[in-house]
Formats: C-alpha cells, sequence, structure tokens
C-alpha cells in the first residue's frame, strides 16, 4: 500500500520546517533512534533531489538514566554544541520520551541569548501527527516575526517541504503573481533566511498551501491582521478563482490576467486533442475509484469520456498547482492512454 509522503510522526512535521530555515539547527531532544530515522528520511530527499545540503540536526540522545533523572542537563549541553556551529537559529524538538518525563524544555531555551533558541513542542503521544507537527512548527517561529508596515505582497505559508513538485507549485504561485504584479514577500518557510521570516508581518495577504494550514492563517491573522487565500490554486477553473480571489484581496482589475490566462488554458487542452474521446476513470493513489470534481473539470475541457469502464487513470495527492500543473498531468494520463 502506498503511504503519503507526509504521513508519520509530529516530529517529522516539526523537521519538514526548521531544516529549511538556512543556517538553522535543530536538536531533536529525545533517544537518538528518533533523530537516525528522520536524518535518514531527509538525507533520502535530498539525495532525490540532487541536492547537496544536508539537514543540520542534533540529538541528545537520551540514554536509559536520563530517562529515569531527567534529560535536561543533556540538553542543555546539546543546545551549547549546536551554538558552536554560529547557527542562525537552534530549534528544540520534545519527543514522546521527553513529553512523558516532563523535561522543562521551554525553561532550557529560555536560558539562552543571542541566537535565537526556539523549543517547539512536538511530543506526538499527546496527539496528532505530521500535520500537527507542521502547524506548530509555524506557530512556534512566527514568534521572530517583527511588526513592520504592510506592502503589497504576499506570504506563501505552509508550503509542504516533502512534496515532490514543490518548486514547480512555487515557480507556478510565482507566474500567477507576477501577472497581476504582486510580489512574494515571504516563503514561510521553504527555503527561507531568518531576515525573510523578520519580514512575515509585511506581506498584505497570507496565501495558504491549502486548507490543513487554515490554523496557520487564523493564528497570523489574530497575531497579525493579515487576511489569507486557502489554497495553492488547482485546477482549470480554481486558477481562475485563485486570481480573481488576489484581485478583490488587493482590489486589483485582474480581467486582463484572467483572459490571459483562459487563452493559455485553451491553447493547453488543443496540445492534448489525441485524448478527446478516450473512455477513463479515475483512482487514488491507493486504487479506489474516485469522483474527483477537478478531473471531470479537466476530461470534459480535454473531450474525455468519464466511464466506470475506462482506461484507470491516477489523481495525484498533493494535486498539481495551476495550468501548468494540469499540462504535467494530461502528460502522465495522455502516457497511460498510449494517445
Amino acid at each position: 500500500m502506498n503511504t503519503p509522503r507526509d504521513s508519520g510522526c509530529t516530529l517529522t512535521g516539526a523537521l519538514s520546517v526548521t531544516t529549511e530555515i538556512d543556517g538553522s539547527v535543530t536538536i531533536v531532544h529525545g533517544p537518538g533512534g528518533c533523530a537516525h530515522h528522520n536524518f535518514s528520511l531527509f538525507h533520502t530527499l535530498c539525495i532525490g533531489r540532487d541536492d547537496p545540503r544536508l539537514p543540520r540536526l542534533l540529538s541528545t540522545d537520551l540514554a536509559e538514566k536520563d530517562i529515569i533523572f531527567g534529560g535536561e542537563d543533556a540538553l542543555d549541553a546539546a543546545i551549547r554544541k549546536a551554538i558552536e556551529k554560529n547557527p542562525s537559529i537552534v530549534c528544540v524538538l520534545s519527543t514522546c520520551v521527553t513529553g512523558a518525563i516532563g523535561d522543562d524544555v521551554d525553561a532550557i531555551c529560555r536560558g539562552f541569548h543571542g541566537i535565537p533558541v526556539i523549543s517547539i513542542p512536538t511530543a506526538g503521544f499527546l496527539g496528532g501527527g505530521f500535520r500537527d507537527g507542521h502547524v506548530q512548527a509555524l506557530i512556534s517561529l512566527s514568534s521572530l516575526a517583527e511588526c513592520g508596515e504592510k506592502t503589497l505582497s504576499v506570504n506563501l505559508v505552509g508550503e509542504k517541504t516533502l512534496e515532490f513538485e514543490r518548486d514547480e507549485h512555487f515557480n507556478e504561485v510565482k507566474r500567477l503573481l507576477f501577472g497581476i504584479g504582486i510580489p512574494i514577500c515571504t516563503r514561510f518557510i521553504c527555503r527561507s533566511s531568518m531576515e525573510d521570516i523578520s519580514r512575515l508581518s509585511r506581506g498584505s495577504c497570507n496565501i495558504l498551501r491549502d486548507s490543513s494550514m487554515c490554523e496557520v492563517g487564523n493564528y497570523l491573522k489574530g497575531k497579525f491582521g493579515t487576511p489569507f487565500i486557502g489554497s495553492f490554486p488547482v485546477g482549470p477553473g480554481g486558477t481562475i478563482r485563485f486570481l480573481e480571489e488576489l484581485g478583490a484581496v488587493f482590489s486589483l482589475d485582474v480581467s486582463g490576467a484572467v483572459a490571459a490566462e483562459e487563452a493559455r488554458q485553451e491553447r493547453m487542452f488543443e496540445e492534448f486533442h489525441a485524448l478527446k474521446g478516450k473512455k477513463v476513470q479515475f483512482r487514488d493513489s491507493l486504487g479506489n475509484m474516485t469522483d474527483s470534481e477537478v478531473c471531470s473539470e479537466i476530461a470534459e475541457s480535454v473531450g474525455m469520456d468519464v466511464h466506470p469502464a475506462g482506461q484507470p487513470l491516477t489523481v495525484p495527492d498533493p494535486f498539481p498547482v495551476g495550468t501548468e500543473g494540469v499540462r504535467r498531468l494530461l502528460r502522465q494520463w495522455r502516457r497511460a492512454c498510449r494517445a
């Protein structure tokens, strides 16, 4: 059975955020196995992307003695070791073990000054999984943002750093924003520096990666008064609505950009005329039939016939972003249909 790449423990969700900060060091406060498992995961991801960067992870490597008598001394020593590496920030992630024994991680972190040392609670035994760690890390790190005057710009919030097409999704959103003259203030957090994070409050609108980030969107709205759009654009119609929603937020006339994007989509659908009349059905990554509205919209635009006996086509999760995401998906479907 295929397992989504963003499933897993709270700790992994938080690591997918903290390891994206330039110059950061992340300390996993717990047994060595927790850090080893996650380092292997992120190392494999880097290799798969031809990315030479490796996450800078340390572990307090708690032994039985520490679990019995407490691991706060081990954490203090690990933070001092991390600071010797001259990081931009030290992020301390708790584990189920340290949550259970009651180490006061916050108090240890508050004892250091100069370089930011941030405690992020990720003891998964308290409930939750990957998404909860992702959300908690973003909320905790938002405390590093400085108050400033808002500019005509947006923040991208909660990008899924483990997505295979992370960069393609970002480039598509950037293209759409460029078409209506709106720059990106901060990616919170993907390939970000401490300076980038400090500008978070200056964006006039937050664009969430998807609805799973609504908790973060609401938190930042309460903290900085920043409205948010609930998702990156998905599907042809969703891409047009995305532009219209941005136009409403910024009081911009986006009719020209909308017309240009609709024309782009029409040209794209013409590229896949060989799919016209093909009988297809849609299945999720587990092989179950799905009645995806976005897929049905694409099928109708190309002229495919959705039929229970049709060629099975996989609906990816997450769904590709924007018009160019639809183009990549149609290429996959064309190969599957041998069209």
